[in-house]
């Protein structure tokens, strides 16, 4: 398609006389112009509207030429002033002829044009006018009876400047109500227009979107609480349907609810149900994207409370990728052609942010335009270039404009101070917008001009910023550009320019009551490469004196001997914005192979080094997955990656203070020529100990040209002993064999301490077990791992595909496969064919389930013509069960055969008499072991204790500032024991310890918890044990509050008299040296003393106006009553699941009544009184 271009100004031209020509014709007749002056009170004298030349107008529009001629448009513009100017002199001369008139000519003129402009979209944009009456801020009858219609201001702004100030009084739920109306309706009519313009009217069947808002309850709600709640909820479903896979459809639920202050808020709660992540092509240019991953609430806004949720994303774009857009023109001679091409327009929601963002790509173009001689031919002949401009609205950036790049993230460098420091007066909204767009503009043009082979012209920079209420007005206009020096060196500089900035005077004096300052703008980035015959590389260097933060990049190849490679950031500015000092540097180099034995060879080394920086394990885990581990074990083209790079490292190593980090690499090879490498990392984190080991394995057989095995195995283990525990996952990366991807992933745990843990999956989890590890520190362990799997065939028709899994817990084992094949032929006719097996086996008590499926069938798209599908489980054991269904489908007709069988010897009755509960308990108690003493928080040992001669009877022995302790894991108590194991209790199956006396007075303690099974003491159905917690924490013990009153040692401890010397004396009073107190203090702080945990600065001092210690508050569950959600009784409150379940059941068993009447919640789920 050939490129089209337009008159930008006769196609504005023709949009102004096509929004005033109802206007001319109704004040020219005279039946309709008398109507519409008398709807505003204005009595009509008979004038009709003055005609006004419009030749030159009409003949600019007329003409078909698309290039601007000057003097034409000159010409087209004074007659629509006259035109203009013709209508202002109507209605100033009705409104001198009418004295009774309210109104004034102005205010007449812009009823009259905001009338003309609704009127235009109505009849020309149906949709936007549609939407215009949805947000109830204008209608036609308002403009029609007088009333000032600014669209800008009342339309969009009016609309958010209405949110805002319900937001501001976001305290009720009534208040909650009143905004959703005004959001969730409005989010409606997008997803409406979305599904039935975009999607149905396109013809696509394969995407639909669905979506409600609010629920009309009934007068006798037994659930009035919960009621209100879902009438200003709004949810939405986006199901999807691949062609290629009509079988995989995919749906995604999402509800939103907004929280007033009074419930926690102001916050935004989602909950996400379902994965989807989809593009749909809508025709060959335009498409919808879906990223969609939830498992459960979590909020955007403040006080975020719910636990779940913390990797979920919801986010939505569509992008029209316009191949050959219109160019309008702009000015002829010389030439400036800009037009809209490819763009996207989407949302995103994340737990940490909201965003709302549009990108566009312009196509601008510049030429001489036929201009010849000085200074025209210093002109460049002719510019094409594409920029990238990027606006929206997120709750990190606020609003941001500029061109998309990473210029305009928030972590990027920046050029000048955009802050206001403290607040500012309020400037109004047409200074608030200017001082938004302002501080938003960022635009960096390619300009990709060579001069002479010496000088390249790259990017021209753009960027602005406000200071306060325009106190301060900053323009910054910058160059990248690079210099070459013959062969040998270039030179490359970033965002070299001139700085011009406005000071607002408080004479208003100067111009128009600004000092304007000139200065010229030192560099951000200077890099050389170097192109020797010795040596080869480069190097960068980053600065932003504005963030205190300067990073670099050094890459250098000596011939023949080796290579090396850094690559450094450093920070001045801590996150609290205080001064201070931290920096990470990554230093690899690599060399020809030194051989190590075995067929091993040594590579390369490398080293890492932290200075106030800790290491951040969840980001680290995900990039094992993307890949981003390559950002730090041995980079490559650091120069040209840095900006990635960097961003990885500021990611994974934040800024800490006093936490630093010490690493290790080295790659190694096996084979002559190489066929296998490792690359091997250790970091080290102190003083809070935390050790991680990182590589990268990978191998191409049998040659790296023509490999049949492409194999790369990205790992990470964890150490982490504030947290006790071990952890270590791998992920299959870019992996292929004979050309068919190769998946999978790996992970392992062993927690100790509070929470004892073990697991290890190779491939995932049994589909129906729920019971996932949790990692301290690592939400996001464990989940969506990829199965074990090869595809046979490549492509996705014919698809032929094999994945398998096996997982170990601390209660049970699982494994299992599944083979599918697709193919698919013309008319949506295909042919489907799966076979899958799961097992898991359960320890504790012991069950297992074993389920097997099959499916063969003739399909047209998911209808099946012509098939045969099996689903069995097997259960047991004693007594075995097994139970299924066999379907036949023929054409319209399906024939379904199901089946139950159960055989063997049910298991024997227990015997009555079989484990006495408390006298176990009793056993415990005076089992020494179990009885241990700890230091009280914030209070140190500064002695060591002597270990008794005999261990084994010796007694317990607390330091005089400690604690004691009782603690077994044999029972869990207050909790009601059904079964112990494969038995069942004698007589007592509930026992707390209420009461502790120290001699014959009553002390207070706390419980003491440990990691019970609740299936060894509860009877569980089967789908239970899959979906609860195989362990939880249960009371156990007792901790004494108060051990003052405990017997003191034994007498025959004697102490031991320490005798000293007193010497009052002072003979050397000649000191050679005194330190000033500046030098002391400066020194002070950093000494052993200061240090040490026991000085007073550690554990007293803190900055002024400091926040108080933040504590965690786990709420865990509680017993609600169904019709409001109100607390049934407090004294059934739980941290755990299983405790506050064992109440429920003895609360039903007690009184069968009360089963609809109450139920088990979350604490945070509990309606306020």
């Amino acid at each position: 398609m050939a490129e089209e271009n337009k008159d930008f100004f006769k196609s504005l031209l023709s949009r102004v006389k096509d929004i005033l020509a109802p206007g001319i014709n109704l004040l020219s007749d005279p039946q309709s112009r008398a109507e519409f002056l008398g709807s505003l009170g204005i009595q009509d004298t008979g004038t009709a509207l003055a005609a006004a030349p419009a030749n030159s107008l009409d003949e600019y529009i007329a003409s078909e030429s698309q290039e601007v001629d000057a003097f034409k448009l000159a010409s087209a513009l004074a007659d629509l002033t006259q035109l203009m100017l013709s209508i202002e002199g109507f209605f100033r001369a009705a409104i001198a002829a009418d004295s009774d008139s309210e109104f004034s000519a102005g205010e007449a003129l812009d009823t009259f044009t905001n009338m003309l402009v609704l009127d235009y979209i109505r009849r020309r944009q149906p949709t936007i006018h549609s939407t215009i009456r949805l947000l109830s801020v204008l209608s036609q009858q308002t403009a029609e009876q007088g009333g000032s219609v600014k669209f800008i201001k009342e339309v969009v702004f009016g609309f958010f400047e209405r949110l805002g100030k319900g937001f501001e009084n976001f305290e009720s739920e009534e208040d909650a109500k009143v905004v959703s109306d005004s959001i969730f309706l409005l989010l409606g009519a997008g997803l409406f227009i979305i599904n039935q313009k975009i999607l149905k009217g396109n013809g696509i069947e394969s995407v639909s979107i669905e979506s409600g808002y609010g629920f009309e309850g009934v007068s006798q709600s037994a659930t009035p609480v919960a009621d209100s709640i879902a009438d200003r909820s709004f949810t939405y479903s986006v199901s999807f349907t691949p062609l290629d896979d009509p079988d995989n459809i995919a749906t995604l639920y999402n509800t939103l609810s907004l929280v007033p202050k009074s419930q926690g808020g102001i916050s935004l709660v989602t909950d996400l149900a379902g994965k989807l992540d989809a593009t749909l092509p809508i025709d060959e240019n335009r498409s919808l994207k879906f990223d969609f991953a939830g498992e459960g609430i979590f909020r955007v806004g403040e006080s975020p409370e719910a636990e779940a949720g913390k990797n979920n994303k919801a986010a939505i774009s569509y992008t029209d990728t316009r191949k050959d857009p219109t160019l309008w023109s702009l000015l002829d001679k010389p030439s400036i052609k800009i037009g809209i091409g490819t763009y996207m327009v989407g949302f995103k929601i994340s737990p940490d942010d909201f965003e709302v963002k549009t990108k566009i790509e312009m196509p601008f173009k510049f030429g001489r335009g036929g201009l010849s001689g000085f200074p025209f031919e210093l002109l460049p002949e002719k510019i094409e270039e594409k920029i990238p401009i990027a606006f929206g609205y997120s709750l990190k950036r606020n609003f941001f404009f500029g061109d998309g790049s990473a210029g305009t993230d928030p972590k990027a460098p920046s050029t000048m101070a955009r802050t206001t420091g403290e607040p500012a007066e309020d400037p109004g909204l047409v200074a608030g917008i200017a001082k938004m767009v302002l501080n938003a503009i960022d635009f960096r043009i390619p300009l990709h001009q060579n001069v002479g082979g010496v000088l390249g012209l790259q990017l021209l920079n753009v960027r602005t910023g406000v200071e306060g209420n325009f106190d301060t007005i900053q323009l910054e206009t910058s160059l990248d550009f690079w210099l070459k020096f013959g062969s040998v060196l270039t030179l490359s500089v970033s965002r070299l320019g001139m700085l011009l900035t406005l000071a607002k005077r408080e004479d208003n004096g100067g111009v128009g009551g600004y000092d304007i300052s000139p200065k010229i703008k030192l560099p951000n980035g200077i890099g050389v490469r170097v192109n020797a015959e010795i040596i080869k590389g480069g190097g960068f260097l980053y600065i932003d004196e504005e963030r205190g933060e300067y990073f670099g990049a050094l890459e250098l190849e000596f011939k023949n001997l080796f290579s090396l490679k850094a690559v450094g950031l450093i920070n001045t500015i801590m996150p609290d914005g205080s001064k201070g000092f931290s920096m990470i540097v990554i230093i690899t180099a690599e060399f020809s192979p030194i051989q190590l034995g075995f067929g091993f060879t040594l590579l390369a080394v490398g080293g890492l080094l932290g200075l106030n920086r800790t290491v951040q394990v969840e980001p680290l885990r995900i990039g094992i997955k993307t890949n981003a581990i390559k950002s730090i074990l041995f980079p490559e083209d650091v120069v040209g990656n840095i900006s990635r790079i960097i961003s990885d490292i500021r990611e994974i190593f934040p800024v800490k203070q006093d936490q630093f980090l010490i690493g290790l690499m080295a790659k190694f090879g096996w084979g002559t020529p190489t066929l296998i490498k490792i690359e091997l990392g250790v970091i080290v984190e102190v003083p809070d100990p935390k050790i991680l080991i990182l590589g990268v394995i990978s191998t191409k057989l049998p040659t790296e040209e023509a490999a049949v095995l492409k194999l790369q195995v990205n790992f990470l283990g964890v150490i982490d002993f504030q947290n006790k525990f071990i952890y270590f996952e791998a992920h299959l990366f870019d992996s292929m064999l004979v050309g068919f991807p190769l998946t999978g992933s790996m992970a392992f745990v062993v927690a100790w301490g509070n929470t004892s843990l073990f697991a290890i999956s190779i491939g995932g989890f049994h589909p129906d077990f729920k019971d996932y590890p949790s990692v301290p520190t690592l939400p996001g362990a464990f989940r969506e791992m990829t199965r074990i799997g090869l595809s046979l065939l490549s492509g996705k028709n014919p698809r032929l595909t094999i994945e398998c899994y096996i997982a170990i817990t601390s209660n049970t084992i699982q494994f299992g496969a599944k083979l599918e094949l697709l193919a698919s032929g013309p008319m949506g006719f295909n042919l489907y064919g799966m076979l899958a097996f799961d097992a898991i086996f359960i320890f504790d008590p012991f069950s297992f389930g074993i389920a097997l499926e099959a499916t063969l069938a003739i399909r047209k798209n998911t209808s099946i013509l012509f098939g045969i599908h099996f689903k069995g489980v097997l259960s047991g054991p004693t007594p075995w069960h097994v139970e299924g269904e066999v379907t036949f489908g023929v054409l319209f007709f399906d024939v379904t055969i199901g089946f139950s069988a159960t055989w063997g010897d049910r298991p024997s009755e227990i015997t009555r008499v079989t484990v006495d509960l408390l006298e176990k308990v009793k056993q415990e108690i005076f089992d020494i072991r179990n009885w241990r003493t700890e230091l009280a928080e914030h209070q140190h040992q500064a002695v060591t204790l002597k270990k008794p001669e005999d261990e084994e009877n010796a007694p317990v022995v607390l330091f005089p500032f400690g604690e004691l302790r009782f603690s077994q894991r044999s029972i869990p108590l207050n909790y009601k024991i059904e079964t112990y194991g494969s038995q069942v209790p004698l007589d007592v199956n509930l026992i707390r310890i209420s009461k502790v006396k120290i001699g014959s007075e009553e002390e207070a303690t706390d419980d003491e918890k440990e990691m019970f099974s609740p299936g060894h003491f509860t009877k569980l159905s089967e789908s239970e044990k899959l979906s609860r917690k195989s362990y939880e924490a249960l009371p156990s013990g007792f901790k004494l509050k108060d051990s003052g009153k405990l017997l003191t040692a034994s007498p025959h401890l004697d102490p031991v008299v320490m005798d000293y010397e007193l010497d009052y004396t002072n003979d050397d009073k000649n000191l050679p040296f005194k330190l000033s107190i500046y030098a002391f203090d400066n020194m002070k702080r950093y000494a052993a003393a200061s240090k040490s945990e026991l000085s007073w600065l550690k554990t007293a001092s803190k900055p002024l106006n400091s926040p108080g210690k933040v504590e965690v508050e786990h709420k865990g569950f509680a017993i609600a009553k169904t019709s409001n959600l109100t607390e049934y009784d407090a004294s059934f409150r739980a941290t755990t699941l299983a405790e506050v379940n064992n109440f429920y059941d003895n609360l039903i068993r007690s009184n069968p009544s009360l089963a609809h009447e109450i139920q088990v919640v979350e604490r945070y789920e509990l309606a306020e009184v």
